[in-house]
Protein backbone atom coordinates (compact mmCIF):
# COMPACT_ATOMS: atom_id res chain seq x y z
CA UNK A 1 0.00 0.00 0.00
CA UNK A 2 1.22 3.54 -0.76
CA UNK A 3 2.74 5.23 2.28
CA UNK A 4 3.94 8.81 2.80
CA UNK A 5 7.44 7.69 3.82
CA UNK A 6 8.07 5.69 0.64
CA UNK A 7 10.86 6.59 -1.77
CA UNK A 8 10.24 7.07 -5.48
CA UNK A 9 11.51 3.54 -6.17
CA UNK A 10 9.16 2.06 -3.58
CA UNK A 11 6.18 3.91 -5.04
CA UNK A 12 7.11 2.63 -8.50
CA UNK A 13 7.36 -0.92 -7.18
CA UNK A 14 3.86 -0.66 -5.67
CA UNK A 15 2.58 0.46 -9.06
CA UNK A 16 4.32 -2.40 -10.89
CA UNK A 17 2.77 -4.96 -8.53
CA UNK A 18 -0.72 -3.50 -9.07
CA UNK A 19 -0.41 -2.86 -12.81
CA UNK A 20 -1.66 -6.20 -14.26
CA UNK A 21 -4.83 -6.04 -12.14
CA UNK A 22 -5.43 -2.35 -12.85
CA UNK A 23 -4.88 -2.84 -16.59
CA UNK A 24 -7.41 -5.69 -16.62
CA UNK A 25 -9.99 -3.51 -14.84
CA UNK A 26 -9.32 -0.68 -17.32
CA UNK A 27 -9.88 -3.02 -20.28
CA UNK A 28 -13.20 -4.15 -18.79
CA UNK A 29 -14.26 -0.55 -18.26
CA UNK A 30 -13.39 0.29 -21.88
CA UNK A 31 -15.79 -2.47 -23.01
CA UNK A 32 -18.64 -1.21 -20.79
CA UNK A 33 -21.93 0.17 -22.10
CA UNK A 34 -21.27 3.42 -20.24
CA UNK A 35 -18.11 4.12 -22.26
CA UNK A 36 -19.83 3.18 -25.52
CA UNK A 37 -22.70 5.60 -24.80
CA UNK A 38 -20.33 8.36 -23.72
CA UNK A 39 -18.24 8.07 -26.90
CA UNK A 40 -21.37 8.05 -29.06
CA UNK A 41 -22.58 11.20 -27.34
CA UNK A 42 -19.23 12.89 -28.10
CA UNK A 43 -18.67 11.31 -31.54
CA UNK A 44 -18.12 14.69 -33.20
CA UNK A 45 -15.06 15.38 -31.05
CA UNK A 46 -11.68 14.12 -32.33
CA UNK A 47 -10.43 13.39 -28.79
CA UNK A 48 -12.26 12.43 -25.61
CA UNK A 49 -10.67 12.01 -22.17
CA UNK A 50 -12.42 10.05 -19.43
CA UNK A 51 -11.50 9.35 -15.80
CA UNK A 52 -12.37 6.41 -13.58
CA UNK A 53 -11.16 5.34 -10.14
CA UNK A 54 -9.84 1.77 -9.90
CA UNK A 55 -9.00 -0.03 -6.64
CA UNK A 56 -6.41 -2.79 -6.41
CA UNK A 57 -6.75 -5.86 -4.18
CA UNK A 58 -3.54 -4.70 -2.46
CA UNK A 59 -5.32 -1.64 -1.07
CA UNK A 60 -4.17 1.05 -3.52
CA UNK A 61 -6.44 3.40 -5.47
CA UNK A 62 -5.74 4.79 -8.95
CA UNK A 63 -7.32 7.47 -11.06
CA UNK A 64 -7.45 6.00 -14.56
CA UNK A 65 -7.08 8.50 -17.41
CA UNK A 66 -8.46 7.06 -20.66
CA UNK A 67 -7.65 9.04 -23.80
CA UNK A 68 -9.82 8.20 -26.85
CA UNK A 69 -8.96 9.52 -30.31
CA UNK A 70 -10.67 8.96 -33.63
CA UNK A 71 -8.80 7.39 -36.54
CA UNK A 72 -9.83 6.50 -40.07
CA UNK A 73 -12.26 8.17 -42.47
CA UNK A 74 -15.94 7.57 -43.17
CA UNK A 75 -16.95 3.95 -42.54
CA UNK A 76 -13.45 3.07 -41.35
CA UNK A 77 -13.57 5.69 -38.58
CA UNK A 78 -13.11 4.20 -35.13
CA UNK A 79 -11.99 5.02 -31.61
CA UNK A 80 -8.45 4.09 -30.60
CA UNK A 81 -7.34 4.71 -27.06
CA UNK A 82 -4.54 4.73 -24.55
CA UNK A 83 -4.55 4.97 -20.78
CA UNK A 84 -2.41 5.74 -17.78
CA UNK A 85 -2.97 5.61 -14.05
CA UNK A 86 -2.39 8.13 -11.28
CA UNK A 87 -1.87 6.74 -7.79
CA UNK A 88 -4.06 8.21 -5.02
CA UNK A 89 -2.61 8.25 -1.51
CA UNK A 90 -4.41 9.40 1.62
CA UNK A 91 -2.33 11.67 3.86
CA UNK A 92 -3.02 13.55 7.09
CA UNK A 93 -3.63 16.70 4.99
CA UNK A 94 -5.73 15.25 2.14
CA UNK A 95 -5.12 13.11 -0.94
CA UNK A 96 -1.76 13.14 -2.74
CA UNK A 97 -1.43 12.04 -6.36
CA UNK A 98 1.41 9.96 -7.79
CA UNK A 99 2.33 10.10 -11.48
CA UNK A 100 4.46 7.27 -12.87
CA UNK A 101 6.92 7.74 -15.75
CA UNK A 102 8.11 4.42 -17.17
CA UNK A 103 10.84 5.79 -19.48
CA UNK A 104 12.64 7.80 -16.83
CA UNK A 105 11.71 5.32 -14.07
CA UNK A 106 10.38 8.15 -11.92
CA UNK A 107 7.41 8.56 -9.62
CA UNK A 108 6.31 12.15 -8.92
CA UNK A 109 4.29 12.78 -5.79
CA UNK A 110 1.93 15.77 -6.00
CA UNK A 111 1.14 17.13 -2.54
CA UNK A 112 -2.44 18.22 -1.68
CA UNK A 113 -1.14 21.81 -1.45
CA UNK A 114 -0.21 21.62 -5.16
CA UNK A 115 -3.84 21.06 -6.18
CA UNK A 116 -5.13 23.72 -3.82
CA UNK A 117 -2.82 26.25 -5.49
CA UNK A 118 -3.69 24.93 -8.95
CA UNK A 119 -7.39 25.49 -8.36
CA UNK A 120 -7.15 28.95 -6.80
CA UNK A 121 -4.58 30.27 -9.30
CA UNK A 122 -5.64 28.67 -12.58
CA UNK A 123 -9.32 29.47 -12.05
CA UNK A 124 -8.38 33.16 -12.42
CA UNK A 125 -6.88 32.78 -15.92
CA UNK A 126 -8.51 29.73 -17.56
CA UNK A 127 -11.40 29.53 -20.06
CA UNK A 128 -14.98 29.60 -18.79
CA UNK A 129 -15.53 25.85 -19.23
CA UNK A 130 -12.51 24.92 -17.10
CA UNK A 131 -13.44 27.65 -14.60
CA UNK A 132 -16.86 26.07 -14.21
CA UNK A 133 -15.34 22.60 -13.72
CA UNK A 134 -12.97 23.86 -11.03
CA UNK A 135 -15.69 25.88 -9.31
CA UNK A 136 -18.01 22.85 -9.11
CA UNK A 137 -15.34 20.30 -8.14
CA UNK A 138 -16.69 18.37 -5.13
CA UNK A 139 -13.32 17.36 -3.68
CA UNK A 140 -9.59 17.23 -4.34
CA UNK A 141 -9.92 14.09 -6.49
CA UNK A 142 -12.09 16.06 -8.93
CA UNK A 143 -9.36 18.73 -9.08
CA UNK A 144 -6.69 16.05 -9.60
CA UNK A 145 -8.70 14.71 -12.53
CA UNK A 146 -9.05 18.17 -14.11
CA UNK A 147 -5.32 18.86 -13.74
CA UNK A 148 -4.18 15.47 -15.07
CA UNK A 149 -6.48 15.58 -18.12
CA UNK A 150 -5.18 19.03 -19.07
CA UNK A 151 -1.50 18.37 -18.32
CA UNK A 152 -0.66 14.96 -19.74
CA UNK A 153 3.07 15.70 -20.03
CA UNK A 154 5.65 17.63 -18.04
CA UNK A 155 9.05 19.10 -18.92
CA UNK A 156 11.70 19.00 -16.18
CA UNK A 157 14.45 21.62 -15.80
CA UNK A 158 16.92 21.03 -12.97
CA UNK A 159 18.24 24.25 -11.44
CA UNK A 160 21.31 24.95 -9.29
CA UNK A 161 19.06 25.97 -6.41
CA UNK A 162 19.32 23.54 -3.46
CA UNK A 163 17.57 23.55 -0.07
CA UNK A 164 19.21 21.08 2.34
CA UNK A 165 19.36 17.89 0.27
CA UNK A 166 16.58 18.94 -2.12
CA UNK A 167 17.25 20.18 -5.65
CA UNK A 168 14.65 22.60 -7.06
CA UNK A 169 13.05 21.49 -10.33
CA UNK A 170 11.19 23.78 -12.72
CA UNK A 171 8.37 21.84 -14.47
CA UNK A 172 6.51 23.57 -17.33
CA UNK A 173 3.13 22.00 -18.13
CA UNK A 174 0.23 22.99 -20.39
CA UNK A 175 -1.46 25.23 -17.80
CA UNK A 176 1.60 26.82 -16.20
CA UNK A 177 4.56 25.57 -14.16
CA UNK A 178 4.85 22.91 -11.47
CA UNK A 179 7.50 23.68 -8.86
CA UNK A 180 9.15 20.49 -7.65
CA UNK A 181 11.94 19.29 -5.37
CA UNK A 182 14.18 16.26 -5.87
CA UNK A 183 15.23 14.67 -2.58
CA UNK A 184 18.52 12.82 -3.02
CA UNK A 185 18.12 11.17 0.37
CA UNK A 186 14.61 9.79 -0.27
CA UNK A 187 15.11 9.53 -4.04
CA UNK A 188 11.75 11.22 -4.48
CA UNK A 189 10.52 13.89 -6.90
CA UNK A 190 7.80 15.94 -5.23
CA UNK A 191 5.54 18.63 -6.72
CA UNK A 192 4.85 21.19 -4.00
CA UNK A 193 3.04 24.06 -5.70
CA UNK A 194 1.77 25.44 -9.01
CA UNK A 195 2.13 28.85 -10.63
CA UNK A 196 0.46 30.31 -13.72
CA UNK A 197 2.45 31.85 -16.58
CA UNK A 198 1.52 35.39 -15.57
CA UNK A 199 3.27 34.84 -12.22
CA UNK A 200 6.67 34.19 -13.84
CA UNK A 201 9.39 36.78 -14.24
CA UNK A 202 11.14 37.39 -17.59
CA UNK A 203 13.91 34.87 -16.91
CA UNK A 204 11.50 32.13 -15.87
CA UNK A 205 9.34 32.78 -18.92
CA UNK A 206 12.40 32.30 -21.14
CA UNK A 207 13.13 29.02 -19.37
CA UNK A 208 9.67 27.77 -20.34
CA UNK A 209 10.10 28.88 -23.96
CA UNK A 210 13.49 27.16 -24.32
CA UNK A 211 12.17 24.00 -22.66
CA UNK A 212 9.29 23.82 -25.15
CA UNK A 213 11.76 24.15 -28.04
CA UNK A 214 14.04 21.45 -26.59
CA UNK A 215 11.28 18.90 -26.11
CA UNK A 216 9.89 19.48 -29.60
CA UNK A 217 13.20 18.28 -31.09
CA UNK A 218 14.22 14.76 -32.04
CA UNK A 219 16.72 12.88 -29.85
CA UNK A 220 19.51 13.60 -32.34
CA UNK A 221 18.68 17.32 -32.42
CA UNK A 222 18.55 17.47 -28.62
CA UNK A 223 22.19 16.37 -28.41
CA UNK A 224 23.22 19.51 -30.35
CA UNK A 225 20.89 21.86 -28.51
CA UNK A 226 22.42 24.17 -25.92
CA UNK A 227 20.42 25.87 -23.23
CA UNK A 228 21.55 29.46 -22.65
CA UNK A 229 23.75 30.27 -19.65
CA UNK A 230 20.91 31.83 -17.69
CA UNK A 231 19.35 28.34 -17.42
CA UNK A 232 22.53 26.33 -16.91
CA UNK A 233 23.69 28.63 -14.12
CA UNK A 234 20.36 29.21 -12.41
Amino acid sequence: MFEETMSGDELLNEYRLDLPEIQAKTLRYDKSDYVARYLWKHHKQPTVIMTKIFDSSRGNAYLGILVYFQTGIGKTKKWDWSSFHIGLMNTNKDVSAIAFYAESKQAIKFNPHFFQRYKERFIEVCDWQTRNQLATAKDIIDVIGIYMKRNLTMTWIETKSVFRDKVHIFGPVNDGVALLQWSKHHRLLQANTFVTMDMLDAKQTQMVEYAKIYFSLSKAQRKKFRFPDFILND
